[in-house]
């Protein structure tokens, strides 16, 4: 009977280690980057924007029940901070995305779940929600996370979107004889320090 108790018990405590949650913060660190590449009926044009270091986090939780990692958090970028190498397009750029009313883009990771655990890289898939010129949208994302060593890690995607998903129209100039095409594509590279890890 004791044996059969004790046993009950190993049981019990391996049940209960299974299923806690565990919770790590990473911190958005100023190296972090966005980059939006486009395209005019004459050339290609790439804009990016060196994100400035806030308060913005990502959480990265384990779910005991589906034993999968997600990744959730939002990011803040200043309209203002992109540079596309030339200050008219700058301007036209910046005043498309109606930067003085509206001066931040917002990023917000509803849940990515991770699909594929390799090595150092764990590849995630999930919703994301763009805030742009105060209009919300979501899309399907694709993403990655790069363990970089103990304390730092990179997070990668990039999605296409439309300016018209959000109300805008596409900058042009010279009477409408150069055209920036509706659709465009955004890359980003979040470099993230480990701030805190919790178990519950």
């Amino acid at each position: 009977m004791r044996v059969f108790f004790s046993f009950f018990l190993i049981i019990i405590s391996l049940t209960v280690f299974a299923s806690k949650e565990i919770t790590r913060f990473w911190h958005v660190t100023g190296a972090s980057s966005l980059q939006i590449n486009g395209t005019t009926n004459v050339n290609t044009f790439q804009c990016g924007s060196a994100y400035e270091s806030g308060s913005d986090m990502i959480r990265e939780l384990w779910d005991p029940y589906s034993e999968k990692w997600e990744i959730h958090g939002s990011v803040f970028i200043e309209v203002e901070t992109f540079d596309c190498k030339n200050r008219i397009m700058n301007n036209d750029f910046r005043n498309t995305l109606k930067y003085s009313e509206y001066p931040e883009i917002k990023i917000e990771f509803l849940k990515l779940k991770e699909v594929q655990n390799q090595n150092n890289t764990r590849k995630a898939q999930g919703y994301v929600k763009i805030t742009l010129a105060g209009v919300s949208h979501q899309y399907f994302l694709s993403s990655e996370l790069e363990f970089l060593d103990d304390q730092y890690s990179i997070l990668r995607g990039e999605q296409t979107f439309r300016f018209s998903d959000f109300g805008l129209e596409p900058p042009q100039k010279g009477f409408g004889l150069v055209r920036v095409s509706d659709e465009i594509q955004v890359s980003f590279d979040l470099i993230l320090e480990q701030a805190a890890y919790t178990e519950n």
